[in-house]
C-alpha cells in the first residue's frame, strides 16, 4: 500500500501563533510614526519561539535587545532592511536566520514602538 502525505518521521510545522507583516519605510531618515509611513510588502504566518541565550548575547553584541524570535515558512524575499509588525507593535529586524534545508527562516526582532491602526 502506498503512504499517503509527508512521511511519518517528517514533522509538519504549524504556523499559527500569529501573522508577522512586514513593511518597508517610505523615508529611511525619518522615525516612523504612522502606518503612512510604510509600504506594505506582504505576510507570513509564525511560530512564538524561545529566545536562548546566545540569542541574547548575539542581540547585545550589536547593540541591540532582542524582543521576540519567531519562526515562518521562508518566502526567499524578506530582508533585515524592512520592518516587521505583530498586532500593533512595530519592530525592526534585526536578523534573520534561514534553514533552507526545511524551508523555514527565523526572524529575531527588537522592539520599537506600539503604532495604533497598523493591525
Amino acid at each position: 500500500m502506498k503512504q499517503r502525505g509527508p512521511p511519518m518521521n517528517k514533522r509538519i510545522s504549524n504556523y499559527n501563533d500569529g501573522v508577522l507583516k512586514l513593511w518597508e519605510r517610505k523615508d529611511t531618515s525619518k522615525n516612523i510614526k504612522s502606518p503612512s509611513d510604510l509600504i506594505p510588502i506582504g505576510t507570513l504566518n509564525f511560530t512564538y519561539m524561545s529566545l536562548r541565550q546566545q540569542d541574547y548575547e548575539f542581540a547585545e553584541l550589536n547593540s541591540n535587545s532582542i524582543a521576540v524570535k519567531v519562526r515562518t515558512p521562508d518566502n526567499g524575499k524578506s530582508d533585515v532592511r524592512y520592518v516587521a509588525s505583530i498586532g500593533d507593535m512595530l519592530y525592526s529586524i534585526i536578523n534573520i536566520d534561514r534553514d533552507h534545508h526545511r524551508s523555514v527562516q527565523y526572524f529575531y526582532l527588537e522592539e520599537i514602538r506600539k503604532i495604533e491602526a497598523l493591525t
